[in-house]
């Protein structure tokens, strides 16, 4: 086999690789930084029920898909200028798939702020407080949920990453919880079943969100260590985390 040299060529083009897989990688994260905010934003809007900001949460969503196609973008320039292979091609591939799923976050977002629009619509009286305060802890998750993921993403360290592989499981809990408390809510006040009906809706957009977090988790660990835990039992996960 011949031996490479480092000849000028050859050092630019490797140049132009590592920066084409930086800038990708600095994509995700910044497409990640802004669903954080989005869900911020929606938080408060929910907090000083504000259906003005909350559509504004509506209005920025294209911004999160404008960065899922420029990701789409530099996974095709890398793979046609670059043809990565092995440890490079896993990694480009993967965060196709996570930009897949903080788009569809975005989406859940997005049907969550629209829910604050109609919760606080001008014409109706403001709900319940009691109501809200499933969202409140429901959403709070999320947040801490996406806080991690940006740790893995700027770390590159899967350990956050199996930790949040059952992130959809504390989710769902919450809102088996949340649905009760709503129900128990209703029996004691009737009225309150048109509002409390937009809220279990809110609480499932944030439980979607949950659903996609965990999947990118699952595309994290596989982007970082080559392992596949999509269908594995969390004993095996747990194994191979340690």
């Amino acid at each position: 086999m011949t031996k490479q040299t480092d000849t000028p060529n050859n050092v630019h083009t490797l140049h132009a690789y590592d920066t084409d897989l930086g800038h990708m990688h600095s994509l995700m994260l910044d497409m990640t930084d802004l669903l954080v905010y989005q869900l911020e934003q929606a938080m408060q809007a929910l907090d000083y029920g504000d259906a003005e900001l909350a559509q504004k949460v509506v209005s920025r969503h294209k911004k999160v898909k404008h960065f899922e196609s420029k990701i789409d973008g530099e996974v095709l320039n890398i793979i046609a200028r670059h043809s990565p292979v092995a440890n490079d091609l896993r990694y480009v591939l993967s965060t196709s798939k996570i930009a897949v799923e903080l788009e569809k976050i975005g989406v859940e977002i997005v049907e969550f702020a629209k829910l604050i629009t109609v919760l606080f619509d001008p014409n109706t009286s403001d709900p319940n407080q009691k109501l809200l305060a499933d969202i409140v802890k429901i959403g709070g998750l999320i947040k801490l949920i996406l806080d991690k993921l940006m740790v893995v993403f700027e770390s590159r360290d899967t350990k956050q990453a199996y930790a949040l592989l059952e992130c959809d499981r504390d989710c769902e809990s919450e809102l088996q919880e949340g649905i009760k408390h709503q129900l128990t809510l209703v029996l004691h006040d009737a009225r309150m079943i048109r509002r409390a009906l937009d809220v279990m809706q809110m609480m499932k957009a944030m439980e979607r969100c949950g659903e996609h977090c965990r999947n990118i988790a699952e595309h994290a660990i596989f982007m970082l260590d080559g392992i596949d835990v999509r269908h594995g039992g969390l004993a095996a996960q747990a194994s191979l985390a340690g």
